[in-house]
């Protein structure tokens, strides 16, 4: 009787030689809170600040190096993000010169907008008062709701600051996902929707207030002042800071359409 060859063994995947194939970073439609990879959250908080008019065609992202701070996020994960936000069109990447916002028509390529209405005189006080509402209750829930690493997120964003002190794209950038954390973190989709769209409200008056000296380091103490609050777990002391910096907000907002009326 003959003995069979035994049947060879099948390779081993680290033997084959290919690495695994790297997971595809997609954007994700609806809400802007934490959900998704690091790079997905890149992509989506990018195309909300786009679409929002926070970012203009033409603006200048800050450096890699920035961004990596500013998104909490590694050098290779923010690549990939990039990388497909210039496939999307929304970015362009310019050789030894940096990312530039593209000049599309992002009304088209990106999904309706949220409720959007002008900010003329008229309604400024009642927007600063329906924000005042609404955001210092979700700075109270969102001080009850965070984590450890919710915390540790936010002092992240604090040290970032110290970088976008003089890039008023960086901060805007900064100051939309510092916002955006403490939405999501309330825990509540019609309060986060509802803050999102007053957050939206005026941006193109708000970015030329903070291209005025100061502003930038004011709102970056305020921020400052609320994450501490936060970390000491006392939700009204957090509220006051809010309170605070959005009254910062609208007078300054109010301030400058009374120089341009």
């Amino acid at each position: 009787m003959t003995t069979r060859p035994a049947a060879p063994k099948p390779a081993r995947p680290e033997a084959s030689g290919k690495r695994p194939a790297a997971r595809k970073i997609t954007a994700r439609r609806g809400g802007s809170g934490s959900a998704g990879s690091p790079g997905e959250q890149v992509i989506n908080r990018i195309l909300e600040l786009v679409r929002n008019g926070n970012l203009h065609p033409g603006d200048r992202l800050p450096p890699e190096r920035e961004l990596t701070e500013i998104f909490s996020i590694s050098r290779p994960g923010l690549r990939e993000a990039m990388r497909s936000l210039a496939t999307m069109g929304v970015i362009e990447i310019r050789h030894g010169g940096g990312a530039f916002v593209s000049a599309l028509d992002m009304q088209k390529l990106l999904a309706p907008l949220d409720l959007v209405l002008s900010l003329t005189p008229n309604i400024i006080a009642d927007a600063a008062e329906a924000r005042l509402l609404i955001e210092c209750e979700a700075v109270r829930k969102a001080t009850r709701n965070a984590s450890e690493a919710d915390i540790l997120e936010l002092d992240e964003m604090m040290n970032a600051h110290a970088n976008v002190a003089d890039d008023l794209i960086g901060f805007r950038i900064l100051d939309s996902r510092f916002h955006g954390k403490i939405y999501a973190l309330a825990s509540n989709a019609v309060l986060e929707r509802m803050a999102n769209s007053l957050y939206n409200m005026g941006l193109d008056v708000r970015r030329r207030v903070m291209g005025e000296p100061g502003q930038i380091g004011k709102s970056t103490q305020d921020h400052i002042r609320i994450v501490e609050a936060m970390k000491a777990h006392k939700p009204d002391a957090a509220a006051a800071a809010m309170e605070v910096h959005l009254k910062h907000i609208a007078e300054t907002t109010e301030a400058m359409l009374a120089r341009a009326g």
